[in-house]
C-alpha cells in the first residue's frame, strides 16, 4: 500500500483518506514556499512605495508558487492547512496599512466626533484638532466619504471600542481564518486552502486591511445555507411542501436572506443575489413567500441605508459601485479599454448593462452557485473600478467548483503592483500588464461556462 492512494471504508459508510508520502512532501513544500513568499512579501514592505516594489513582487512569485502547487494537495491534514493558513496572515500584520482602512479609521473618528464624512472632507478646517498620523496617510484630503453607511458605522463602533490599526487588522483575520475553518468543514482542506492559502486573499485582509473579510463571512453563510437548505433537496419548492416560512427550511432560508442581505449591506454588489433568492421563491413557492424573503433580505440594506440617508443626509448614489469615473489606478477591463480607445461611456452605461445581464441570468439559472459565479464574473469585467481586492468578491460561491478563473486571477493580479514601479503611486497599465493580468481570468470564466453546470461534479459531496 505504500506510495498509493488508499481509502478505508467503516460499516457505517464513512470514508477514512490516508494520503502518500510525495502527498505530504508536496504539501510541506508548497506551505514552505506559501510562507515564505508571505514573509518576503511582508519585509519588503507597502508595494505604494515604488521602491519596495521588487522586492514585494518576488516575494509573490513565491507565495503563487506555493499555491498554484497546493492545487494539488491530498485531502488530508486539515487542521495544518489550517495552521499554516493562520501563519501567513499572522506574517502580514505588520505591513502599513492601505488607505482604505486608513480612510475608514479617520472616518470613524469623524463620526464619533459629531461630525459628518459625508459632507466634511478630511481637510476642512474644522477637523482640524482631530488631524494626526490617521491623517496625514489619507491621500486626497479634499474627498468626502463614499464608503457604505454600514461600513462606516462598523468603523465608529471600533473606534469607539478603542481599537488602532492592529487591532482592526486583528479582527479582520480572526474573521478570515473563521472563513478558513467553514471551507474547510464543508469542502476539506484542498478546496479549503484555495481561500486560506491565497496570496492574494491574505494580503489583501491580513496585510493591506481591507474589509472584505466581514463581507464574505455572512456572504459564505448565506451561499451554505441556501447550498444545504434548498439546492441539495429539490430547489426553493421546500418551503412550500415543509410549512412554509414557520417550516424548518423556510427558516434556514430566511436566514440565509438575512445573511445575504448583511454582505449587500456592506458592499451593493451581493444585493442582486437577493433578488435571485426572491425570484427563486416566488417561482417555488409563491408570491407571499417570495416577497417576505426579499423583505429580510433588505432589512439590513433599508436599516443602515435608511440611517445614512436620514441622519446623515448621505446621497445614496455616492456609495453606488458605478458611481466612480474610469481612474488610471483601477483594473477596469471594458470601461477602461474603450476609455483608452476614446469610446467615453458613462458609469450609468455600465451600471444598466450589468443590471439587464444580471436579470437575464437570474431568470436562466436555478442553482446559486452557477448564477453567482456567473455574475460576479461579469460584474468585475463591466465595472468601473476594480481593485486586486475585488476579485475576493467571487470566493464564497467559487470554492466549492474550484473556478479556474478565480485561482488563475489570484495570481495574474499582483501584476497591477507593477504600476508602482518607480513611483510612489500607481498610474496606468500598459497594454500587456493589462493582457497579462485580464486574460487569465477570462479563460478561467470561459473555462468555468462550459464545463460546470448548475450542479458541478462533486459540488455536493462533502471531502476530508
Amino acid at each position: 500500500m505504500l506510495g498509493s492512494l488508499s481509502y478505508y471504508e467503516k460499516s457505517s459508510g464513512s470514508v477514512f483518506y490516508r494520503a502518500t508520502k510525495k502527498e505530504l512532501i508536496l504539501f510541506l513544500f508548497s506551505a514552505f514556499l506559501f510562507l515564505l513568499g508571505c514573509y518576503r512579501m511582508s519585509v519588503a514592505g507597502s508595494p505604494e512605495l515604488g521602491e519596495n516594489v521588487s522586492s514585494f513582487l518576488a516575494g509573490a512569485v513565491l507565495a503563487s508558487v506555493g499555491f498554484f502547487l497546493s492545487w494539488f494537495n491530498g485531502k488530508g491534514w486539515m487542521w495544518l492547512m489550517i495552521g499554516v493558513a493562520v501563519v501567513g496572515r499572522l506574517l502580514f500584520l505588520p505591513l502599513p496599512a492601505s488607505e482604505d482602512l486608513v480612510r475608514g479609521m479617520w472616518e470613524g473618528e469623524v463620526l464619533d466626533s459629531n461630525f459628518n464624512p459625508y459632507q466634511v472632507a478630511p481637510g476642512a478646517q474644522e477637523l482640524e484638532l482631530l488631524r494626526g498620523d490617521v491623517w496625514e496617510r489619507i491621500r486626497d484630503k479634499d474627498e468626502v466619504s463614499s464608503q457604505p453607511p454600514f461600513s462606516l458605522a462598523i468603523f465608529r463602533l471600533l473606534h469607539g471600542m478603542g481599537f488602532n490599526e492592529w487591532g482592526i487588522k486583528t479582527i479582520l483575520v480572526v474573521v478570515d481564518i473563521w472563513i478558513c475553518i467553514i471551507l474547510a468543514m464543508r469542502y476539506g482542506s484542498r478546496k479549503a486552502a484555495l481561500y486560506g492559502w491565497n496570496p492574494l486573499v491574505v494580503f489583501s485582509v491580513a496585510g493591506e486591511g481591507h474589509l472584505e473579510s466581514l463581507m464574505l463571512l455572512p456572504a459564505l453563510g448565506g451561499f451554505l445555507i441556501w447550498e444545504a437548505w434548498v439546492d441539495r433537496k429539490g430547489g426553493a419548492v421546500i418551503i412550500s411542501t415543509n410549512g412554509g416560512l414557520s417550516g424548518g427550511p423556510g427558516q434556514m432560508v430566511s436566514f440565509a436572506a438575512l445573511l445575504m442581505g448583511l454582505a449587500a449591506a456592506m458592499n451593493l454588489v451581493f444585493l442582486p443575489i437577493v433578488i435571485w433568492m426572491f425570484w427563486r421563491v416566488l417561482v417555488k413557492s409563491g408570491i407571499k413567500t417570495g416577497i417576505a424573503i426579499l423583505l429580510v433580505g433588505l432589512i439590513p440594506l433599508i436599516a443602515f441605508n435608511g440611517w445614512g440617508s436620514v441622519s446623515l443626509n448621505t446621497d445614496l448614489k455616492m456609495i453606488s459601485p458605478f458611481s466612480a469615473s474610469v481612474f488610471p489606478d483601477t483594473l477596469s477591463l471594458v470601461p477602461g479599454t474603450l476609455s483608452r480607445i476614446g469610446v467615453g461611456l458613462s458609469p450609468e452605461f455600465f451600471f444598466w448593462l450589468v443590471l439587464v445581464i444580471s436579470l437575464l441570468l437570474v431568470f436562466r439559472n436555478s442553482s446559486m452557485e452557477r448564477f453567482a459565479n456567473l455574475y460576479t464574473g461579469t460584474y468585475l469585467v463591466l465595472a468601473v473600478a476594480v481593485y486586486p481586492s475585488s476579485f475576493l468578491w467571487m470566493a464564497p460561491f467559487a470554492l466549492g467548483t474550484m473556478h479556474l478563473g478565480f485561482r488563475l486571477v489570484s495570481l495574474s493580479a499582483f501584476i497591477y503592483y507593477a504600476s508602482y514601479l518607480g513611483g510612489e503611486g500607481p498610474v496606468a497599465l500598459g497594454s500587456w500588464y493589462s493582457v497579462a493580468l485580464w486574460i487569465p481570468f477570462l479563460i478561467g470564466i470561459l473555462w468555468y461556462v462550459l464545463t460546470c453546470g448548475s450542479k458541478s461534479s462533486g459540488f455536493y459531496v462533502r471531502s476530508y
